[in-house]
């Protein structure tokens, strides 16, 4: 064996056809945010998505006839891809991934799609945008995956939802203990943000004692630095109890 021959190795995409793998169309088939969201980050670490390169022009040429040298292009298509990340709805840039050809026209018909696994997508978010990636952006029903479930992607472990976390509610509990008309909490799924936080608050209470209330937790909650491993975006929701 040659030693050109000995540096190939098997393209793990060879004969992709471009559609999307029929296990993520069963996830994106989900109505319902949470179930979607679970769906799709239960079976994308398995899948392969594409992401988008932008052609460069040509470099020209030097006056003995050789091209002139692509400075700065790069040649990881995740790490470009980042490069053409789109605004989040809270401004943070996410990185687009699409689960076909399709999607991706859809989004820029002028770029080329590159098959990669999700890992290295998740790992390119993480060091070059703001650590989410957005599934099929300019689709009618796109997909936001927040931070800590890139970082679960990047790193091979599980994502658990904040939703189903049975450690969470002891930690917010914790963490806004003796919050004036503050009665008790629970986790959702947020129809503004990824999770919603919704405190149940004294239905007697006066509107600027609830503000207040809400304030605070948001003041408290902003300095734990364990919910950043386990939250990516909050709403809270008051709910006045009896």
């Amino acid at each position: 064996m040659s030693l050109a021959q000995d540096k190939l190795r098997p393209n793990p995409f060879a004969g992709d056809t471009g559609d999307i793998d029929p296990r993520l169309a069963e996830a994106l088939d989900h109505d319902d945010f949470a179930p979607r969201l679970e769906a799709i980050i239960a079976v994308i670490a398995d899948v392969r998505v594409l992401v988008p390169v932008l052609a460069h022009e040509h470099p020209g040429r030097t006056e003995s006839g050789g091209v002139v040298a692509h400075g700065g292009m790069e040649k990881d298509p995740c790490t470009a891809a980042a490069m053409l990340a789109v605004e989040a709805p809270d401004g943070r840039a996410a990185m687009p991934i699409f689960s076909s050809v399709a999607a991706l026209h859809a989004w820029n018909p002028s770029a080329r799609p590159v098959p990669v696994h999700t890992q290295n997508a998740a790992i390119a978010a993480l060091a070059e945008a703001d650590g989410l990636l957005v599934l099929d952006p300019g689709s009618d029903r796109p997909m936001l995956l927040g931070r800590p479930a890139v970082n679960a992607l990047a790193t091979g472990e599980t994502w658990r939802p904040p939703w189903k976390d049975d450690e969470l509610p002891t930690i917010l509990a914790r963490a806004l203990a003796g919050i004036d008309g503050l009665k008790g909490l629970q986790i959702t799924p947020g129809r503004k943000a990824e999770t919603a936080i919704v405190l149940a608050v004294d239905g007697s209470a006066p509107r600027e004692q609830v503000s207040a209330a809400l304030a605070e937790a948001s003041r408290r909650l902003a300095h734990i630095d364990e919910l950043q491993h386990r939250l990516d975006s909050i709403e809270l929701v008051p709910a006045r109890t009896a």
